[in-house]
């Protein structure tokens, strides 16, 4: 009988160290939480990533800012806010999820909107 709980205790600890190790290696609470462009544009220190949410961020559902080299990235509460922005940004204008990337006043290369494009992608999945 005590060998049987044995036994149980070891598998349960078993068990939940497996599942721990799950769930820090998708990020735990952090995988179910929106990223921010600080954590979007850190890695990229080549554009100069700058915050600026009290310059670029007017609307009040835009909760983040960030001028760049290559453009200003816009956190906004919503995908559709953003979605909105990005509309009447036009050409100007891209958006992923909840995220826009504003080209005005930017003249950035072919290669320069390409890396501006692909930090704003680096999220999704194309397969």
């Amino acid at each position: 009988m005590k060998s049987k709980l044995v036994v149980r205790a070891v598998v349960l600890a078993v068990l939940v160290t497996i599942l721990g190790i799950t769930w820090q290696a998708l990020g735990g609470f952090h995988a179910f939480s929106t990223p921010t462009l600080q954590d979007l544009l850190s890695a990229n220190t080549d554009i100069n990533p700058e915050e600026k949410t009290d310059e670029l961020c007017l609307d009040p559902l835009c909760v983040e800012g960030w001028g760049t080299d290559i453009g200003s990235f816009l956190r906004f509460k919503s995908a559709g806010e953003a979605e909105y922005w990005a509309t009447a940004l036009g050409a100007e204008g891209i958006r992923y999820e909840n995220v826009v990337l504003d080209l005005r006043g930017y003249q950035p290369t072919f290669e320069q909107r390409r890396h501006a494009i692909d930090i704003l992608f680096s999220g999704r999945d194309w397969n």
